[in-house]
């Protein structure tokens, strides 16, 4: 890997520990310091994702436009500023309900742009006969925070608080924003374009569904986040204030599901090596929904066995879901044309953000009139369907990833 990948990456990899912060203890300010209700809890989750279907389509065309670099940066100084406002309110004893749902959607506007510019920006720094590394490493890096990360996000807001706890997110923003800064990337900017804006976006979307290979692998994201969403729009209303698992402890559930995607990492790359990638892709797809199905299991068992139940799928999730992620991610890059890939990453952005937003509000208004154990049952039936697009797709008889296109 060349130096300014490297640079890059473990900025980005300081900014995903730092996210962990924020993705457990924006819930828990919100069950425990305000004691939102399910529905409340499930708009909250809503508004995470609801930027990336305002924003994402045009993102993706400006990102095609224009160098991704600058988009880098000031997507995660604004990330920063706007999750600083929470610490400031709860030492101010000011914060509500309101307040988070603006920093929701503020922070998701920011997260749109940085999680399209980011998977874009990869091949020009890392070099599209090094994708797999590249993403290999990303992928390390998110597996690492999801390992570290929850059991330092659980004791900050057992220790601190769930609000305070967010500050140390919103200086891992700095951090990454400083390292983008500081990484040289040599960026093609294409012509100007005299096609409008809405053109664009459809030749994007038109080649998410045309192609095999990239549309199963969003049919496949697309149903899993909607029900994964579900689940956790009332995940953690359910088991910190009804079956009484502490923060620390969620955080360990999260933990135990980054070590096991350390296991994901080596068992999935020889396999791909001896040209097994398509199985590799359908099994673990499967494995994915298994373990997720764990939730359920736990949300019915006896209190005494729900922690220990979430331990141990969570290990099976996050082993397969780095096996999965890691490839498809690499035959995206692949096979989308570079003047393309903007587009195909915001398109697929919207329609997860889409899915995230209807998932949330689904799981939050399931959970008010049925209970939040129907809501769970709802989400994971929902992510067992998801395997099937990998599954019955010619992803299944890939080799190898495809020759990169550059067209």
């Amino acid at each position: 890997m060349n130096r300014e990948f490297l640079k890059f990456w473990l900025g980005q990899s300081v900014s995903l520990l730092g996210n962990q912060f924020t993705q457990l203890a924006l819930p828990i300010a919100a069950a425990v310091s305000l004691h939102a209700s399910a529905f409340e809890m499930g708009v909250l989750g809503a508004l995470r994702f609801a930027p990336g279907i305002v924003f994402g389509l045009p993102a993706g065309v400006w990102l095609d436009r224009t160098r991704r670099k600058p988009i880098m940066v000031g997507s995660q100084v604004l990330s920063a500023v706007v999750l600083a406002t929470i610490p400031a309110a709860a030492v101010a004893h000011v914060l509500t309900i309101g307040q988070l749902y603006i920093v929701a959607f503020v922070a998701g506007a920011a997260a749109t742009a940085q999680g399209i510019a980011l998977p874009s920006i990869v091949p020009a720094l890392a070099g599209r006969d090094r994708l797999v590394q590249a993403n290999t490493r990303i992928q390390s890096s998110l597996t690492v925070s999801t390992l570290l990360g929850p059991g330092l996000a659980g004791a900050a807001v057992q220790a601190f608080t769930a609000p305070l706890a967010i500050a140390f997110d919103a200086l891992s923003f700095v951090v990454g924003a400083a390292t983008s800064a500081w990484t040289h990337v040599n960026e093609v900017i294409p012509p100007p374009s005299r096609r409008r804006t809405f053109a664009e976006v459809i030749e994007g979307q038109v080649w998410i569904w045309r192609q095999p290979l990239v549309r199963a692998i969003t049919l496949t994201i697309l149903i899993n986040f909607g029900g994964t969403n579900v689940v956790f729009s009332v995940y953690v209303l359910y088991f910190v204030t009804q079956v009484g698992i502490t923060p620390a402890q969620i955080g360990l559930i999260f933990a135990v599901s980054g070590a096991a995607s350390l296991l994901g990492a080596y068992v999935g790359r020889p396999l791909v090596a001896r040209g097994w990638l398509g199985p590799v892709m359908a099994v673990g797809a499967a494995m994915v929904v298994v373990g997720q199905a764990g939730t359920l299991f736990a949300a019915y068992a006896p209190n005494a066995f729900a922690l220990p139940i979430l331990i141990a799928f969570s290990a099976l999730v996050g082993c397969a879901l780095m096996v999965y992620n890691v490839n498809q991610q690499s035959i995206r890059q692949a096979v989308t044309p570079d003047r393309l890939l903007g587009r195909a990453n915001s398109g697929m952005y919207v329609l997860t953000a889409l899915a995230a937003v209807i998932g949330s509000l689904i799981g939050g208004a399931v959970g008010q009139s049925a209970g939040l154990r129907i809501a769970i049952a709802v989400g994971v039936f929902v992510d067992l369907v998801s395997a099937l697009p990998t599954i019955f797709s010619p992803l299944r008889n890939l080799k190898r990833v495809p020759e990169s296109s550059l067209a």
